[in-house]
């Protein structure tokens, strides 16, 4: 059995480890100073399943999501549905946009050219799919904090690389902007996740039964996020 390979970020935490798998696959131990090396390696080798599945996860994710050539006719999801990218340019536009015409993902540009376009067009997308995701997020936290009786500090719609959802121990949650890529019962069900957090700040089966509790058939979204 070949031994995972893994790097060890030192933190400030007093007693807990956290495990992270980036979407490159490379994987992170973030450890508190006083932990020693065989502690840290047997945290990592009991996590070895898990740590496959993400990383299957990720290579899945490239498959599915191949890097875009920003062309016209190249296929976006929008809430689990496919769109066709379109690219209009309006000489003098001042605010690049991206709009739903029926089946197409129209992108208002002007006049640029080479990686300038490139840049408006990425910038256009970026900003559609997040104004998006935070109206969607909101209104799943509006609809399902009351029952979990919380209420976050703050909400934020942000570029999260191999995280979906992200809440700190403040109290702030973090939403990754391409969530609207999915279909809304993924979104609704990592709002959820990062709103139990609240409660409980791990994957205990206390915190399970929380999420369980607002989305009893939780189980079909989470397998589609690997989370």
């Amino acid at each position: 059995m070949r031994r995972l390979r893994y790097r060890v970020t030192a933190t400030g935490r007093k007693k807990t480890m956290a495990l992270h798998v980036h979407r490159d696959g490379t994987v992170e131990v973030r450890a508190p100073r006083f932990v020693g090396r065989l502690e840290i390696r047997r945290f990592v080798e009991k996590r070895s399943a898990w740590i496959a599945e993400r990383r299957r996860y990720f290579e899945k994710l490239k498959r599915e999501y191949p890097p875009k050539e920003l062309k016209n006719g190249e296929r976006f999801p929008l809430f689990g549905r496919n769109l066709r990218l379109r690219i209009e340019r309006r000489p003098g536009l001042k605010l690049f946009r991206g709009l739903v015409d029926g089946r197409r993902l129209k992108v208002l540009v002007n006049g640029q050219q080479g990686v300038d376009l490139k840049n408006a067009i990425w910038s256009a997308l970026r900003d559609f799919y997040s104004a998006l995701t935070e109206r969607c997020v909101r209104a799943a936290i509006r609809k399902h904090a009351p029952s979990l009786a919380v209420k976050p500090r703050g909400i934020k719609v942000v570029e999260q690389k191999g995280r979906w959802g992200s809440c700190s121990r403040a109290g702030d949650l973090r939403f990754n902007w391409r969530l609207s890529m999915m279909p809304l019962p993924v979104l609704e069900y990592v709002a959820v996740h990062e709103l139990c957090h609240l409660k409980i700040h791990d994957h205990s089966p206390r915190f399970w039964r929380y999420v369980k509790s607002v989305l009893p058939g939780v189980e079909k979204q989470r397998s589609s996020l690997i989370a």
